[in-house]
């Protein structure tokens, strides 16, 4: 199955199985703009699907859940059937008010440059991606970032979980992601705003920066300075960033908090409160509290 480019609309790749009047769902994922890659990819992943006894689809939408329905559209036409399900680990009904992949977006800031920071948590084989980080550390990030939910109390999404960490700097500059222990307390939280866990309205405006602890501790990574510094100058208005490093850094026109774990970071931007209201303490830390927005 493929469709026909429409303006606007990314190519998905779409990988499950048809067991006749439904469709279990096993990952999906956009494809790669380049042909060479692309074509590595749809033989690779086909390979996979075929040893699976399952299938690959290709299909552009606007989004990764209308690149489902599409499937299913697709496989019901073909069943002849009336009602044909999804699969996979729970059903995308009228209850899912927002788009999945991608519509978990955080701010988030290393030493070097600013990122934005995309997950998704879609039915399928549960798995964790993340995309956008060097090889050489991304298992760690992903151990670190694992764990520090999972130990903070909070249950991991039996999902296809993916994250992609794109740097919000002008196009065609040479972006390096060293010191990416800082963008792990943004990598958790998007997740768990992509399960559905925590609102996924508390984050605008916001950058997180801090290295989690495999007990979701929220430690302080190298030039945590020049981070909040970058986030600050992306339009961020608050920054959260580790408490025992909150001392250190003071930004004129934005509001720096210190959080020491990942479950007081979470309750803190779900709380009702929520854009954080100058506090007593912000009294001694001029320039950092800033008026709740209506």
């Amino acid at each position: 199955m493929s469709t026909e480019p429409t303006t606007g609309h990314t190519e998905f790749i779409v990988a499950g199985q048809d067991t006749g009047s439904s469709f279990n769902l096993w990952d999906i994922y956009p494809a790669p703009t380049d042909p060479t890659r692309r074509a590595i990819m749809l033989e690779e992943a086909g390979i996979d699907a075929f040893d699976a006894f399952g299938e690959l689809f290709t299909t552009y939408a606007a989004t990764a859940q209308e690149a489902v329905h599409e499937v299913l559209r697709e496989r019901r036409e073909r069943a002849g059937l009336d009602h044909y399900a999804l699969s996979g680990g729970r059903e995308w009904g009228p209850a899912l008010t927002s788009e999945l992949y991608g519509g978990a977006g955080v701010a988030a800031a290393t030493k070097d440059a600013a990122f934005g920071v995309a997950a998704s948590a879609l039915p399928g084989v549960p798995s964790f991606h993340v995309r956008g980080l060097p090889d050489r550390c991304a298992a760690s990030t992903r151990d670190r970032v694992r764990a520090g939910v999972i130990n903070s109390g909070r249950h991991w999404p039996m999902a296809c979980v993916r994250v992609e960490v794109t740097p919000l700097e002008p196009a065609g500059k040479d972006v390096s992601v060293a010191g990416a222990s800082a963008l792990d307390l943004a990598l958790a939280c998007s997740v768990l705003v992509a399960a559905g866990q925590i609102p996924c309205g508390c984050w605008s405006d916001v950058a997180l920066i801090g290295e989690l602890g495999l007990d979701g501790a929220v430690r302080t990574p190298r030039g945590l300075v020049e981070a909040v510094q970058g986030a600050a100058a992306q339009g961020a208005r608050v920054i959260l960033v580790p408490a025992d490093a909150v001392d250190d850094v003071d930004i004129a026109g934005v509001r720096v908090i210190g959080v020491a774990s990942l479950h007081e970071a979470v309750e803190l931007l779900s709380d009702e409160r929520h854009p954080l209201r100058p506090t007593v303490a912000d009294a001694h830390h001029p320039g950092r509290g800033l008026p709740a927005r209506d």
